[in-house]
């Protein structure tokens, strides 16, 4: 009987939110036994899942199962077995039901399936409603009343039926109908799922009531067509009755699909109860614990976790906990991951697999429920992961492979199957296999690695993209496996040296830099790699004495030198360092950057330089070398004026060059020049015997920075506009204009130069 089936009960706010939502899969049939009363669980009556099973039976199904009911009808009217009637069509309801079409002395069979189908109630349950309310499938006498009120719709506890609702095939539709209404509707009537309830045990109130959770929507539908649940003196009395106090619809509902369909709460193997969210795979006559959901997951064809009673789990013997190596009756062994069994073709695999081919090796299934799982390809030793994983299955544990090339190398066979991440959760971590001298990913996070003599090193933040990754990565290891290579301590500084080389190499944005002896990058710490990670870089140019780099993390530009490397503090400096004026700059991983001794700043080439605590003024040679200076004279002359004060480090960097000062005449490579004007001026073979001056050799940079004017002729003109002509080592002054141009110098034109300068030739007689 309901007392909601034809009016609303109050609202109330709260859903249902089931636990362990697993991928739903057929379950296996339950066998029918005698319900025994300490497995009722009032906030558990059925579960979803049987419930709302449109095709748990056929036509043919139930008729034959009518018949082993009431094997004779002795009713005048008929049985449930022989009702037959003229049936309806009925529209659909978006959500509730879909449409049902009417057929001529359509059977009670057919209605039930029919009904069933359209609407998502399981007949099994409607055959148990209909037992319930009617007693219409075990009676072999009933009378038309029985079928007008086939199912209780519309026949409240406390009024007459509604006779809009009479009829066999109305009771039966709408009675479904009802509990989608329910389903649709959760939050609109009195029992709601998910939350505790305050259940009735009678209509009549003083008998009381006590709270329930409710598990599902299945057992508050119940709830709301009948709302009272047995006491314990109807439960102690479980095929008879109890006291004044006792309502039995609920009970009945229970017992009956008990005895005739098995468990209404077991809708799968897997299984656990309300109070212990411990989950057991029951297989035969026997449980197994169920240790992570990853194993859940993998059992998923058995169906969604289901709650059954304490009571029923300790009917089972507990064995040992349930792996992925399974067993059929028949004696195939198989692995099992996400619904999919993959056959083990022998014992050997089976322990690589974590299992043995003895009985507490494995979980023992029956033949029914290995049918359950989707066919699969056979275990080989070697298995890939959909989270991009690739192991080597040996012994009880994992061994990640690092590629392909990897497992060509270590010899391991090709053949692989890809499974879930799950599928190798439950193995130990073993040490990875991977090739000599190849970059790795940690899986799942920004980090690099560079594997080489069978450690790692790591590739710190903004030296990935000097070394080239990770377009040269390998592939990834996940943090376990990485965390079994021994570590090289240092991050990768960028320093390699292949097999057979005696200088390094620096890895760079613009390929490799070769290393030559004498410099402190050729002493520094270095990753030894093969030769053919070392070629696949192209050779760039040689980092050797003056080149100049910088860290990616950083603007600050660094010239090497002969012990260390020295910031450039200004472009003006960089420039002048630069041959040709065009600086080359290299970029450099951080680690090499912090591995480098820094030594003081290099000052701009061809400038003037002193310190506070010493008067003599250099001029910078190069990047390594000072010449002193008697006087500003041959400086200006040169084109160098002024000066700067740098500190003692500073200037103690470059090397003094003793006794030798500078000169007016300057020796640049092959060329010597005199200086004068401000300008260098060449001197030849003609030309140089003229100037008996002492030289000084500079550095190539330093000639660069200055700048070149007009070949020295053999006239010379001092500022207070006394001009020379050069004879013999001696310089003979010219009276006249006219005799200036006598000799030829207005062809060839003069030398401009300090007073100083033209001192140091010795005078002659007038010209």
């Amino acid at each position: 009987m309901t007392t909601t089936g034809r009016r609303k009960a109050t609202a109330v706010t709260a859903a249902l939110t089931l636990l362990l939502g697993l991928i739903a899969f057929i379950a296996p049939a339950q066998t029918a036994s005698a319900a025994d009363a300490s497995d009722f669980n009032a906030g558990n009556i059925i579960s979803d899942e049987q419930f709302f099973d449109g095709a748990a039976m056929s036509a043919q199904d139930i008729q034959n199962f009518l018949v082993a009911q009431v094997p004779v009808c002795r009713s005048s009217y008929a049985c449930l077995s022989t009702y037959s009637q003229n049936t309806p069509t009925i529209a659909g309801t978006a959500g509730r039901c879909d449409t049902y079409v009417g057929q001529a002395n359509e059977s009670a069979a057919s209605i039930i399936a029919r009904v069933g189908m359209a609407c998502g109630i399981s007949q099994k349950a409607l055959l148990v409603l209909l037992e319930k309310e009617q007693s219409l499938v075990t009676s072999s006498t009933p009378g038309q009343g029985r079928f007008e009120s086939a199912t209780g719709m519309g026949c409240p506890d406390t009024a007459p039926c509604d006779p809009g609702y009479g009829g066999f095939m109305y009771q039966v539709y709408y009675a479904a109908k009802q509990f989608k209404i329910y389903s649709a509707n959760p939050t609109y009537f009195n029992h709601i799922a998910g939350r505790v309830n305050n259940i009735r045990f009678s209509p009549d109130a003083s008998c009381g009531s006590s709270p329930v959770l409710i598990v599902n929507q299945a057992t508050a539908g119940l709830y709301n067509y009948t709302p009272y649940q047995p006491n314990a003196a109807a439960l102690n009395n479980l095929y008879g009755t109890g006291d004044g106090c006792s309502a039995y619809g609920n009970r009945n509902f229970w017992r009956i699909y008990s005895d005739w369909f098995g468990s209404p709460t077991v809708g799968s193997a897997l299984v656990r109860t309300e109070a212990n969210p411990s989950v057991f795979l029951v297989s035969g006559s026997v449980k197994y614990p169920i240790s992570n959901m990853g194993l859940i997951a993998s059992y998923s064809a058995l169906g969604q976790v289901g709650f059954v009673s304490q009571g029923y789990l300790d009917k089972y013997p507990t064995k040992q906990p349930a792996n992925r190596i399974v067993r059929s009756d028949a004696g195939a062994i198989f692995f099992v991951d996400s619904g999919m069994k993959l056959p083990i073709p022998s014992c050997g695999l089976v322990v690589d697999y974590g299992g043995s081919c003895s009985p507490g090796g494995y979980t023992q299934l029956t033949d029914a429920q290995v049918s359950s799982f989707v066919s699969g390809p056979g275990v080989t030793p070697v298995m890939g992961t959909t989270a991009g994983g690739r192991y080597y299955i040996t012994v009880g544990s994992k061994r990640e492979i690092l590629d392909a090339r990897s497992q060509s190398e270590a010899g391991i066979p090709a053949p692989m199957n890809v499974l879930s991440e799950n599928a190798v959760a439950d193995l130990s971590v073993g040490s990875p296999i991977f090739r000599d001298s190849a970059y790795v990913s940690q899986r799942g996070a920004a980090d690099y690695f560079l594997l080489a003599g069978g450690r790692k090193t790591y590739i710190s933040a903004g030296s990935e993209t000097v070394v080239g990754i990770p377009g040269r990565s390998a592939g990834s290891l996940s943090s376990s496996s990485l965390s079994r290579i021994p570590s090289a301590g240092a991050a990768f500084s960028g320093v390699v040296r292949a097999p057979g080389n005696t200088t390094n190499s620096v890895l760079s944005t613009i390929g490799r830099l070769d290393v030559p002896g004498g410099t402190p990058v050729s002493a520094l710490p270095y990753t030894s790699v093969t030769d053919e990670f070392l070629q696949s870089y192209p050779r760039a140019v040689e980092l050797k004495q003056g080149s100049f780099f910088k860290g990616t993390n950083s603007s600050s530009v660094y010239m090497l030198d002969a012990s260390s490397m020295r910031p450039v503090g200004s472009w003006e400096a960089l420039v002048s360092l630069s041959p040709g004026g065009n600086p080359s700059i290299t970029s450099m991983a951080p680690p090499f950057m912090s591995t480098m001794s820094t030594g003081p700043a290099v000052l701009r080439v061809a400038s003037l330089a002193r310190t506070a605590s010493n008067g003599t003024i250099y001029i910078i040679d190069g990047i390594s070398k000072k010449v002193a200076l008697d006087s500003f004279d041959p400086a200006s002359e040169a084109g160098v004026s002024g000066f700067s004060y740098v500190t003692d480090a500073q200037l103690a960097a470059y090397a003094d060059q003793g006794t030798v000062r500078l000169g007016y005449e300057l020796v640049c490579g092959a060329v010597t020049y005199v200086a004068g004007g401000g300008e260098l001026h060449a001197l030849d073979a003609n030309t140089a015997p003229l100037y008996p001056l002492p030289s000084t050799s500079l550095d190539s940079l330093t000639c660069s920075a200055l700048s070149v004017g007009k070949p020295a002729t053999s006239f010379i003109r001092t500022p207070d506009g006394s001009i020379y002509v050069l004879q013999g080592g001696k310089k003979l002054p010219i009276a006249s204009l006219s005799r200036y141009n006598e000799l030829g110098g207005a062809t060839v034109g003069y030398t401009s130069v300090s007073a100083r300068l033209a001192a140091l030739i010795p005078s002659g007689p007038r010209a």
